[in-house]
């Protein structure tokens, strides 16, 4: 309970600078994943799945299945969000030494 005040405080110091840089992060994410995705000719039902599973957020699949008539999503967000997470861990690991420095 003590830690409450505290944690009131960093939110409203830093706390919009993170929210900014998520959003930017997460937009970056899915833009290059689109992007990439169409320039490889891979299926819109199968891409908003795979964006899906890249940023592992369900509410993306949520959209992709109301969106399109196909079960295509799904597979593509099993397909790939387990290896999006690894990869997202690895990074983590690799470039905090870099930016604690």
């Amino acid at each position: 309970m003590s830690a409450g005040p505290r944690f009131v405080a960093a939110v409203q110091e830093t706390g919009l600078l993170l929210l900014a840089w998520g959003a930017a992060i997460l937009v970056a994410v899915v833009v290059t994943t689109l992007v990439v995705g169409h320039l490889l000719e891979i299926a819109y039902d199968d891409l908003l799945g795979i964006a899906s599973g890249v940023t592992g957020n369900p509410a993306i699949l949520a959209y992709a299945a109301r969106a399109v008539p196909t079960d295509r999503p799904d597979l593509g967000y099993a397909l790939i969000f387990p290896g999006a997470t690894l990869a997202k861990i690895v990074v983590v690991d690799v470039l905090t030494p870099l930016f604690l420095r």
